[in-house]
């Protein structure tokens, strides 16, 4: 689910054409030599047209990072999980060797690379993209790339290959794509451009800032246009599957949201958003979320409301995270077209970190 604690994000921009032409004084990358684990227990049960069904699972996560020789970084992620549903399996979700290279540096590997500024969606997520409305979000598995950045303290560019020697993929996460990503700092407001080629969508490009207007509040949005796209089809006759829109007409996301944050940490979160690589009747969205945090204590509760079809989604959450441990759960009830299939799903969980 979306976190919590909802906070202003922090203040930049960006001018394409000034910061195309600047010179970048990049910051190093230097690793310091680390490693975490997190191991995680979890509880799901589902109310469905079938009837109820539940399952649990077990899920390890191990973060490194090590400083090699010759200003190398090596950096890795390993997930190991054990579904009653499933058998055992690992993830390599990371692995990449980072270096300094032509006044920025390079990373080759597998890597996570997310990009917009949404909470709920987000459009320029054109490299890597996430469900941010799971009830059960588990570790992102990373991207095959090559990858050059060079920044400073209010900006940056980001040049991106990803899937090297691949055209289309079964997802959008593994086709063959060349992206670039622009940012500066202007004043209170982050901006960014973002550009990526590939042969299943042709050209994409897309404009997104985020903006503290007042000490509590915070705006953000972001459009993406798209010469081609697919469509994500379900139905109760065939498996979920990505399916080319009909026609020669482009695609486009497009987002508009808010946060509002007061001194005793009550938040709210407002996001309206249009996607044309959703289903029929599932493209245009509205979600109000609020949030209160005191301590190690969160509570939330939102509502996702889907005009077209007239859908609406609630879900209310709680957390406790006293030292390394976190205790949380979660409930989310589906009604008209998106609770056809699903009608409630509660998941509880607990987490240790060392």
């Amino acid at each position: 689910m979306i976190p919590a604690r909802l906070h202003a994000l922090p203040r930049a921009g960006l001018s394409a054409c000034a910061f195309a032409s600047a010179c970048l004084q990049p910051l190093p990358a230097v690793a310091q030599d680390s490693a975490t684990l997190n191991l995680r227990a979890q509880g799901e049960s589902f109310d469905t047209s079938q009837g109820r069904s539940t399952s649990t699972f077990g899920h390890a996560e191990l973060r490194w990072q090590y400083s090699a020789p010759w200003q190398n970084a090596l950096r890795g992620v390993v997930t190991a999980l054990r579904s009653s549903a499933d058998a055992a399996r690992v993830t390599i979700n990371e692995l990449s060797l980072e270096r300094p290279l032509a006044g920025g540096f390079v990373t080759a590997g597998k890597k996570v690379m997310s990009w917009d500024v949404g909470y709920a969606f987000r459009p320029l997520d054109v490299v890597q993209q996430e469900d941010r409305r799971a009830l059960n979000p588990v570790t992102l598995e990373g991207v095959p790339m090559l990858a050059w950045e060079a920044f400073d303290a209010d900006r940056a560019l980001t040049l991106v290959l990803s899937n090297p020697g691949r055209s289309r993929g079964d997802q959008p996460r593994d086709d063959g794509s060349l992206a670039m990503r622009l940012y500066r700092q202007n004043g209170a407001r982050d901006e960014y451009a973002v550009l990526r080629v590939s042969s299943c969508n042709g050209l994409e490009s897309g404009l997104s800032f985020s903006q503290v207007t007042a000490a509590e509040l915070e705006l953000h949005a972001s459009v993406l246009f798209q010469q081609r796209h697919d469509v994500w089809q379900t139905s109760r006759t065939a498996p979920p599957h990505w399916q080319r829109s009909d026609g020669d007409n482009g695609g486009g996301k497009a987002l508009a949201g808010f946060t509002w944050t007061n001194e005793a940490k009550f938040s709210v979160l407002g996001e309206a958003w249009l996607d044309r690589t959703a289903g029929t009747r599932k493209q245009r969205n509205v979600l109000l979320r609020a949030a209160q945090n005191s301590g190690d204590f969160d509570v939330s509760a939102d509502i996702l409301w889907q005009p077209e079809n007239g859908s609406k989604t609630a879900s209310v959450a709680a957390s406790w995270k006293p030292g390394p441990w976190l205790f949380s759960a979660s409930l989310r009830r589906y009604g008209g077209v998106n609770g056809a299939t699903v009608r409630s799903a509660a998941v509880a969980t607990v987490r240790y970190a060392f």
